[in-house]
């Protein structure tokens, strides 16, 4: 083989390993993106479901402490949880704007106008300081393992 054929077959080889590098970083870069778009549609469902719960939980509430406690209770049901723990009691304290927010947007005949923004504004704060104080987002706890059964004739 001729060296010039030869340095040429080298330089072949080195394009298809850094083409074949390229797609690699390509597959992971999609993957990731994939991964983020997948986060992003199941917590903006996730986000649109707790809003209508609470809603629907709020219902009826004739004042401000009523409100809270279903929605409270609305919350915790929603991510899994009892309020058993301090730290569980601790979210749901912080979370108390979001339900006040929520019920006076949702009123027939509210006291005062709300903003429109104010439920959006108060669950925004609330999911920066949860994730700033878990580290975590705080929709989450919403996740849900399916766990899959064996399929059982009878």
């Amino acid at each position: 083989m001729t060296e010039p054929f030869a340095t040429w077959l080298e330089t072949l080889a080195a394009e298809a390993r850094s083409a074949g590098a390229a797609e690699q970083q390509h597959q992971k870069e999609a993957a990731r993106r994939a991964a983020a778009l997948k986060e992003a549609r199941a917590f903006a469902w996730r986000r649109l479901n707790l809003m209508r719960t609470l809603a629907a939980a709020m219902r009826g509430a004739e004042d401000a402490e009523t409100a809270t406690a279903a929605g409270r209770a609305a919350m915790l049901r929603e991510v899994g949880w009892n309020g058993a723990t301090q730290a569980q009691r601790d979210v749901a304290e912080r979370f108390a704007p979001v339900t006040l927010a929520v019920w006076a947007a949702t009123r027939p005949e509210p006291d005062a106008e709300p903003e429109p923004g104010d439920a959006a504004a108060a669950f925004a704060a609330f999911e920066d300081w949860y994730a700033a104080e878990r580290g975590a987002p705080f929709l989450a706890l919403m996740e849900r393992e399916i766990v899959e059964l064996p399929l059982v004739e009878v």
